[in-house]
């Protein structure tokens, strides 16, 4: 059993789930950021343990969101808990007003990204040393 629950500040679970995944086991070196004072926060609680992060900000004006730092610890891979928090974001971001949702995502990510109905804009980029392409999905 699953649950999800939103925060306005970002909280200590959040953060270590983030570092875990993007510092310690794929290199990343920026992990924290003035986003995180202002964004939505996500935690997804597997059985009462925080296992997997997510948080969005608000762009132009409210019409659009931004998702990012979607992260689940290694051993709650595969059990659909990443779609379960991108779906309850995208959820939370439509019923703020939202038209659409974007995403930077690492590009051998994006096959999961497009089976949430997320399309790929633009060309691919380097984002610390990882592919990434910008994705957007219409509400």
């Amino acid at each position: 059993m699953s649950e999800i629950k939103f925060y306005d500040t970002l909280p200590e679970e959040a953060k270590d789930i983030r570092i875990t995944v993007f510092v310690e086991e794929q290199g990343f070196q920026n992990e924290l950021d003035e986003i995180d004072n202002t964004a939505i926060h996500a935690l997804l609680f597997k059985d009462g343990q925080a296992v997997a992060t997510a948080r969005m900000y608000e762009k132009d004006n409210g019409k659009a969101f931004y998702l990012g730092r979607i992260a689940v610890l290694k051993e709650f891979r595969g059990l659909n808990l990443g779609y379960e928090i991108v779906h309850a974001m995208v959820e939370r971001a439509k019923a703020l007003g939202a038209e659409k949702c974007e995403i930077s995502a690492q590009c051998r990510a994006m096959g999961f990204y497009q089976k949430l109905g997320f399309k790929e804009e633009g060309e691919t980029y380097l984002d610390e040393h990882c592919p990434h392409i910008h994705m957007e999905k219409r509400l």
